[in-house]
């Protein structure tokens, strides 16, 4: 006798369409970024203006205490454009690991889920592959863990349907 097929969670088939869209986005972003060329200086250049006007605006609204955050941020930037084909290589290859996890979790396959995890994981550490510890803001941690571990979470609520 055959088991009956358990139909496909709705739930699990909406988290991998928009898992879809975030990593396929993701992923033709740090393609480009890991075929193209380097920024070059005036897109640097303009880079530091940003920065330069965000710390002026926190002036001015006597918000000093960020200005370090936008210092960390500026500092992990400036790294990303230095080692820019290698950052979008690695992140390409977390952008995989998540297509094959989302892939393998809408097949029902257990292991998708850990390829899940190694990608969420993988994007939000990636900073710390190209950057000091000190250097990175830690607000940008705490969100990439909250929002990482929310997806991975809301994958988990179907873990009863996917198979070994």
């Amino acid at each position: 006798m055959t088991e009956p097929v358990k139909k496909r969670p709705v739930f699990l088939l909406v988290l991998v369409i928009l898992s879809a869209i975030n990593i396929g986005f993701g992923s033709l972003g740090s393609l480009s970024g890991m075929l193209g060329v380097k920024p070059d200086a005036a897109t640097i250049k303009s880079t530091k203006l940003d920065f330069a006007k965000m710390r002026t605006q926190l002036e001015q609204a006597n918000a000093e205490d960020f200005i370090y955050i936008i210092d960390q941020m500026e500092g992990v930037t400036l790294n990303m454009f230095r080692n820019f084909q290698a950052y979008n290589s690695v992140q390409f290859l977390f952008f995989v690991s998540g297509f094959i996890g989302i892939l393998l979790m809408y097949r029902a396959k257990k292991l998708g889920f850990h390829f899940y995890i190694i990608y969420t994981i993988g994007t939000t550490f990636l900073p710390y592959f190209f950057n000091p510890l000190s250097g990175i803001p830690t607000l940008l941690t705490i969100f990439g863990v909250l929002y990482g571990g929310f997806w991975v979470l809301l994958y988990s609520r179907n873990l009863h349907w996917l198979k070994d």
